[in-house]
């Protein structure tokens, strides 16, 4: 989604017909289509976030009688410090340094988070008022396996939909947002492996697209069977342009997908899957995104240890190690070979 110029209020456009006339540069609809442009180099959404957080601002400003636009340094650290006053968490303070820094830059302003005061106020922000992470908790192959085991003979759509979204993600490391995108024709079986092709991910700005390759199994728990036997079930073709995950209608007790295209929500698909894992893990704290933790966390414990880093890392999308090290809950075994290579 590209954020509508006018109504977001920034006078972008404005601003590039004013440089275009001092430029000498007369031309229709130039301005209008160059300020579309600049707000598509990020995202929808992260426009849309800075644009909040710069309202706020922007009213902060007006209220105590402080220009905006553009804001001077002193202004902005005043409003971090009262953000700071205000006891509010780190991802606040953070989402007006950056809304503030996107409005000037966008705008071709002065940019007053340059200054070395402003940038300390963020930092104290970190400091002082953030929220310690409470990691989810993870789940195991053997967990997966006894959860598909009670639904082994089930037919049922909505069950085969839950259990083979719980698979993909465990198996392909993969978000939510990856699972509800996924189409039809985003599959591909070998006789011994399923291709998935994911069109569009967090980490992948450009839109390349990233191929992810999921093993055969040989448990009730294999994700390709699973996934054979839930588009059987559904009718869904794989050379379909429909999204996989649809949602379910059960009427007369028989569960069926709606015909509509139409991808799941997360609010519903989180509460099927997390139903779904507290029936083999009911004293875990776990979220959508405990799949990709946990698929990351039992490949890297493994105990042979020959899963290569690199692959690892194309497998999750992640772009560094660093990255793909905070999903991973490593072993007591794997924190004991430490000390133990002291040979004390």
């Amino acid at each position: 989604m590209t954020i509508c110029i006018n109504s977001a209020g920034i006078g972008l456009r404005e601003t590039i017909q004013s440089q275009l006339s001092d430029a000498g540069v007369y031309s229709d609809g130039l301005a209008g289509r160059m300020a579309t442009y600049l707000m598509d180099s990020k995202a929808g959404s992260t426009n849309k976030k800075y644009f909040d957080h710069y309202k706020r601002f922007k009213s902060y400003c007006i209220s105590k009688g402080f220009p905006y636009q553009p804001a001077s340094s002193i202004h902005v650290a005043i409003y971090l410090t009262h953000l700071l006053d205000s006891k509010v968490s780190f991802h606040v303070m953070s989402a007006a340094f950056y809304g503030i820094k996107w409005f000037h830059v966008t705008n071709d302003l002065p940019d007053p988070t340059l200054n070395s005061w402003v940038k300390s106020l963020l930092e104290a922000g970190k400091r002082i008022n953030s929220v310690p992470v409470k990691k989810k908790d993870t789940i195991s192959s053997d967990m997966l396996k006894d959860l598909c085991d009670i639904f082994k003979s089930s037919d049922d759509v909505l069950h085969l939909r839950d259990l083979t979204m719980i698979l993909l993600g465990y198996a392909g490391f993969l978000r939510f947002s990856e699972i509800s995108e996924l189409k039809c024709n985003d599959i591909e079986f070998r006789d011994d492996y399923v291709i998935l092709q994911i069109r569009k991910s967090k980490t992948d700005v450009y839109r390349s697209g990233k191929e992810v390759l999921i093993s055969k199994g040989s448990s009730s728990a294999c994700p390709q069977s699973m996934l054979q036997k839930y588009l059987l079930a559904t009718g869904q073709d794989v050379m379909s342009d429909k999204f996989l995950f649809r949602p379910v209608n059960r009427s007369k007790g028989k569960a069926k997908l709606l015909g509509a295209n139409k991808k799941i929500s997360y609010t519903r698909a989180r509460e099927c899957i997390l139903g779904k894992l507290k029936l083999v893990a009911p004293d875990l704290n776990l979220g959508t995104h405990s799949l990709r933790a946990s698929g990351v966390t039992v490949a890297a414990n493994a105990e042979d240890g020959d899963v290569n880093e690199r692959c690892l890392l194309r497998h999750g999308r992640w772009k560094s190690s660093l990255s793909k090290d905070s999903y991973v809950n490593d072993s007591v075994e794997k924190r004991l070979k430490v000390t133990k290579k002291l040979k004390l």
